[in-house]
């Protein structure tokens, strides 16, 4: 009897914990954070990676990217994190270049449009220079390491008019792309680090101080 009572309050314990790391927050993001997407590609080899660090993150946002055969940087303004209505997917990647979106955002969603599709379902956005319709189709949840540990993260799921599918991370400060899919094309979040510091390659000095801008 004994012996039935104590496995019956380990199991009760081992589901707690299981729920409480399905459920943990996420950690705020920061300078020094790195996010690591996986691109999956049709005619290409899989495994090919593209990694995201951040040198500000609000008020606004500043990072440095790199895939397998070239780097750049991006900023963003705070006015184009709160209320931009344009989102670009490629444009702000620019080999070598420090790029910057006054009015525009990529890889996250703007406030603004973070909240109307979660209120209305259905917003407009002008994305890649072109309007289109974003619609929320459902919500999920997707495994991420976070700081080394599997982590259930819940997401919205986002259509365009273009037969686009993205997924973004159900936080409305942080309303970050974890999935881009299209066709046999697909760019996935793997992991996020917020726990290790000078991670940063490019953006340092002068131009750390001041912000991209």
């Amino acid at each position: 009897m004994r012996r039935c009572l104590l496995v019956r309050a380990l199991t009760i314990l081992l589901l707690c914990c299981g729920s409480v790391r399905a459920e943990a927050p996420i950690p705020p993001f920061g300078r020094d954070t790195v996010l690591v997407w996986k691109i999956a590609n049709e005619g290409e080899s899989n495994g090919a990676t593209f990694v995201v660090r951040i040198a500000e993150f609000l008020p606004n946002r500043f990072i440095e990217w790199e895939n397998a055969q070239t780097q750049g940087t991006i900023y963003m303004s705070n006015e184009a994190v709160t209320k931009s209505r344009v989102f670009v997917n490629a444009r702000l990647f620019e080999a070598g270049v420090d790029s910057k979106g006054k009015d525009a955002t990529t890889l996250w969603l703007s406030q603004r449009i973070f909240q109307e599709l979660k209120s209305k379902g259905k917003v407009k956005v002008a994305i890649d220079s072109i309007d289109a319709w974003m619609t929320l189709v459902g919500s999920e949840q997707i495994e991420v390491e976070i700081n080394r540990v599997p982590t259930q993260v819940p997401v919205l799921k986002v259509k365009d008019d273009r037969g686009m599918e993205r997924w973004f991370m159900d936080l409305a400060e942080n309303p970050l792309m974890v999935k881009h899919s299209y066709r046999a094309y697909s760019q996935t979040l793997k992991s996020i680090t917020t726990d290790r510091p000078n991670t940063l390659r490019w953006i340092k000095g002068k131009k750390l101080g001041r912000g991209g801008g």
